[in-house]
Formats: structure tokens, sequence, C-alpha cells
């Protein structure tokens, strides 16, 4: 279960129903002209509110098993997934048996990102 944690400053603002990143950022958004720029200060002023953006979930799989798959599977492509997840038997150390029992779903993304490009599953 992940934990909820409060911020001492916010990471964004809520103004009229948008948020932005910061006052510089809706600055840039939203203001053309300098009669925009004079209402924007009063309405920044009066309106903007701290946001809290939720930080988003990462899937994460063990250094130690992307090790093991990385130097097994190094030039895998995408269309061989489902066969390298098929043939892996875990022959590995007893923790990445275990590892490997309980999480097919991530090591099949951690290797779909390896094969793509793309970072997925982060490593811890």
């Amino acid at each position: 279960m992940r934990e909820e944690r409060k911020m001492k400053e916010p990471n964004g603002y809520l103004l009229h129903g948008t948020t932005f990143s910061s006052k510089d950022a809706a600055f840039e958004l939203l203001v053309h002209n300098r009669e925009q720029e004079l209402r924007f200060h009063e309405i920044w002023d009066e309106d903007a509110q701290p946001y809290y953006f939720e930080t988003p979930y990462r899937l994460t799989i063990p250094k130690s098993v992307a090790d093991e798959l990385d130097s097994d599977f190094s030039d895998i492509d995408a269309t061989d997934i489902g066969y390298v997840l098929d043939q892996t038997g875990p022959y590995g150390s007893r923790a990445f048996v275990n590892y490997y029992f309980k999480n097919k779903n991530i090591i099949a993304l951690y290797l779909a990102g390896k094969a793509l490009g793309v970072d997925l599953v982060k490593v811890v």
C-alpha cells in the first residue's frame, strides 16, 4: 500500500480549475499582451491556490533480478517477450526463482521496456 505524505511546499497551483506547475508557467501560457499581464497579476494574487500533484505510482524490479534478466536476454526484441517468459525457467538464484513466480507480469513489462527503449519499470 502506498504511503501518503504531506508536502510542505506545493508542487503546483490551481487557478480557475486549471493546474499549473508554477506562476511562470501560467504566465507564459495565459499572457500575450500588457493588458493581460496586469489582469493576470491581479487574478493570480486573488485566486491562485496551492496544489499538490500526486506522485505517479511506479512499478519496480530489484536490481539483482534486472541484472539476471539483462545478462540472459540482452538481445531480445518486442516479439520475443512471450517466448522468453515461457522459456525462462527460474534457473538463477533462489531470490530470482521466488521473484519470477510471483512477478511474471512485471518481468514482462521490464523486458518489453528494454526491447522498446523506454523505462516502464524502475530498477531499485
